[in-house]
């Protein structure tokens, strides 16, 4: 689902939709009548709407980059271990670490927006 808008509220306590009241409800929409129903909805419940673009992040490149720079500092670990210098080859591999945790939150957003 491509989502161009979302439409955001807060929930108050005298909504009918009391389980909620006091958090935010965030609605996704895809097209100028998903919008219109989605505040139809949200004005039904007693909630303020606010329409809000979709921000799309650019994962791809965010992601290449990540992996790249795992891959230099593996090249910088490997180096660091034919020189006989371990204390670098220990913050290459922190790096390493940190990169590739990164990673991961990275790819699931990336997988999440398709």
């Amino acid at each position: 689902m491509t989502t161009t808008h979302r439409v955001r509220g807060q929930v108050p306590a005298d909504s009918p939709l009391q389980a909620l009241a006091g958090r935010t409800v965030t609605l996704p929409a895809e097209s100028l009548e998903q919008i219109a129903a989605r505040v139809r909805e949200m004005r039904q419940a007693r909630i303020d709407p606010v329409l809000l673009p979709a921000r799309r992040v650019p994962w791809t490149p965010i992601a290449l980059t990540l992996a790249g720079a795992v891959l230099g500092a593996l090249v910088v670990a490997i180096a660091a271990i034919l020189a006989h210098e371990p204390v670098v080859a220990g913050i290459a591999a922190g790096a390493m670490l940190l990169l590739g945790l990164a990673l991961f939150p990275v790819l699931t957003h990336l997988e999440m927006d398709r």
